[in-house]
């Protein structure tokens, strides 16, 4: 096991977690939302918004902690 990788991946999956929460409940929060939504439309800037700010980060929040839970770590050779 790799704490330092299971740790990383732990605060992405943190962090992706908390932004759906978080997307919902004050979304005034996100500096970002705003102009996307203005830029693609109310619809497409949030599911850009939820790709990027969510989805993303939990994807590789998981793999990084199964990787690391695995003995992987990012800086191996």
């Amino acid at each position: 096991m790799n704490i330092f990788t299971t740790l990383i991946g732990t605060a992405a999956t943190i962090f992706g977690a908390s932004t759906i929460i978080l997307r919902h409940t004050h979304p005034n929060w996100f500096r970002k939302l705003g102009p996307m939504k203005e830029k693609w439309g109310g619809k497409a800037g949030y599911i850009v918004h939820f790709i990027g700010y969510s989805l993303i980060p939990l994807i590789f929040g998981c793999v990084t902690i199964i990787n690391g839970l695995n003995g992987g770590s990012f800086f191996d050779h």
